[in-house]
């Protein structure tokens, strides 16, 4: 089995978070069940990478994934005994035929499956969904779409050609590595290898498992956002929404789609005319079951119901006299323009309590308290711009969104045992608050086998200036020549900046701390 030669990246997909598909449902006037005790089922869960984490944060819920790789199952299992969580269960089982009992699930993930298996096998993934979904659940599929994947699939045509006649997984990953190596340089001008230039670039971006499970996989057929509509109505099953909701708003459009758009007979036909002008490559679709969807397009004022959250960062002077832009910088250091000053104010106090969540009521309030004791008070009253910009900034995945509140976690000098078993499986991240990813590097592994609550600043200092000594790689890392009391002034300044980013993310302390 070639998943066993070479193993999933089992990493975390925020889009999955039982938070962010109760929070979509709740925009669409559906009232999911309380992700904080509720019961998911993940369908080729691998190791598990996306699943545990779920259960670490969701301690009061209960997760069962499946996959059919007893080697990335074995992993999970031996990533669950190490961090102690017990509502989280791996099981080695077939879509085909797995039985998932009497009791039914609030959410069902199926991320990097439909597209990547046979047709009886897609038509089981979505029997078994039919099944097994709760009647107010939300159900996570994820599938290439046509008509983009197929300029993908011209890049994976030249690679399986490349490979051609190597039956060993490793090899044929070595090959196809290599002959995009050689095909990237060699690519003259034009729209096409524009397009193969960008797509190398995104692989070369990815673990190198991306390549092979999703270029070099046995199966990968892309289908019509239509057809998977039709495909999940077989079984009970209706499309609700998309996790990235800036996709269906017609809006974003230019001016010229108008006339195509307007003759679109229903939600269904609108989305996929939609596909086509934007050559959509892929989705990722929440379903509910049939006769629970209502028509329509989520509306902001339902935000009212949510809490939210985000990492962008605020300038360090806002004008809240004015509709004036403010930028604010995403994770990835793109800046975004925010004019209203109660959205300004908004996301600072987001910035500010992160990873807490907050009511947006709680959020509103305490916005136009501020933009009015600056002496702005008809500027503090135009709430209904407040939650338009935030409405826009969450479809664009800016915001994070959870339907309730929840207790602040409190930095400590103990990182949480997940998070420490990851580290001492050598992982390459861990996974915080908010199912993001947190990338690890040696001396943030080392850093978080030592917070176990036993040693203050000054010995965390101490403790990593004599692992340095004693590792090579993290000598390496911090450089050959770096002695004495500088070696201490970096090991002082790099401690100082991790504790930082893991408090941020949620790490130390909080919820699940071991």
């Amino acid at each position: 089995m070639s998943y066993e030669a070479i193993p999933y990246h089992s990493t975390p997909f925020p889009a999955t978070h039982p938070e962010h598909l109760a929070a979509i449902a709740r925009l669409f006037a559906i009232d999911a069940p309380d992700p904080r005790h509720c019961r998911v089922l993940e369908l080729g869960a691998a190791s598990g990478g996306n699943l545990i984490p779920l259960g670490h944060y969701l301690p009061q819920s209960r997760l069962l994934g499946i996959d059919l790789s007893p080697g990335q199952v074995a992993a999970g299992q031996r990533l669950l005994q190490q961090s102690g969580i017990g509502n989280v269960e791996l099981q080695v089982a077939d879509v085909l035929d797995f039985d998932p009992g009497a009791e039914r699930f609030d959410y069902i993930i199926a991320h990097g499956l439909y597209s990547w298996v046979p047709a009886p096998v897609r038509e089981a993934l979505l029997a078994l969904m039919g099944r097994a979904l709760s009647d107010r659940g939300i159900a996570y599929i994820s599938y290439n779409t046509l008509p983009g994947w197929q300029m993908r699939g011209m890049l994976r045509e030249m690679v399986l050609d490349t490979v051609r006649g190597e039956p060993q997984p490793e090899r044929r990953l070595a090959l196809a590595r290599r002959f995009l190596d050689q095909l990237y340089p060699a690519l003259g001008a034009g729209l096409h290898a524009d397009y193969l230039r960008e797509e190398i670039r995104r692989i070369r971006a990815h673990h190198p498992s991306y390549l092979f499970h999703e270029y070099l996989a046995p199966t990968n057929e892309p289908v019509l956002f239509r057809q998977f509509v039709a495909a999940a109505a077989r079984h009970g099953l209706a499309y609700l929404a998309d996790s990235e909701l800036h996709t269906m708003f017609p809006e974003t459009l230019e001016e010229g789609a108008a006339p195509l758009l307007k003759e679109a007979t229903d939600a269904i036909d609108l989305a996929q005319r939609m596909d086509f002008l934007v050559n959509r490559n892929f989705r990722q679709s929440l379903l509910c079951r049939s006769g629970l969807a209502r028509e329509g397009e989520a509306q902001p004022d339902r935000l009212m119901d949510l809490a939210l959250h985000t990492t962008l960062l605020p300038p360090k002077k806002i004008d809240l006299h004015k509709l004036k832009a403010a930028p604010f910088t995403a994770a990835n250091g793109q800046r975004h323009d925010i004019y209203h000053p109660l959205t300004k104010v908004a996301l600072s106090l987001l910035y500010e309590r992160y990873p807490q969540a907050m009511a947006v009521a709680e959020l509103q309030q305490l916005a136009a308290e501020q933009v009015a004791s600056a002496g702005e008070p008809f500027l503090a009253g135009q709430t209904e711009h407040l939650e338009a910009e935030l409405f826009g900034l969450l479809a664009h995945g800016l915001v994070g969104a959870a339907p309730q509140t929840e207790t602040a976690p409190l930095p400590s000098l103990c990182a949480h045992r997940l998070a420490r078993a990851q580290a001492a499986a050598g992982s390459d991240h861990t996974v915080g608050r908010h199912h993001t990813t947190v990338q690890l590097d040696p001396f943030a592994r080392a850093l978080l086998g030592l917070l176990d609550g036993t040693r203050d600043r000054a010995a965390l200092v101490d403790a990593m200036v004599q692992r340095i000594a004693a590792d090579a790689e993290l000598r390496r890392l911090v450089g050959e020549a770096v002695e004495g009391e500088r070696l201490r002034r970096m090991v002082v300044a790099n401690v100082e900046r991790l504790l930082t980013t893991f408090a941020r993310h949620g790490l130390l302390g909080g919820v699940g701390t071991g």
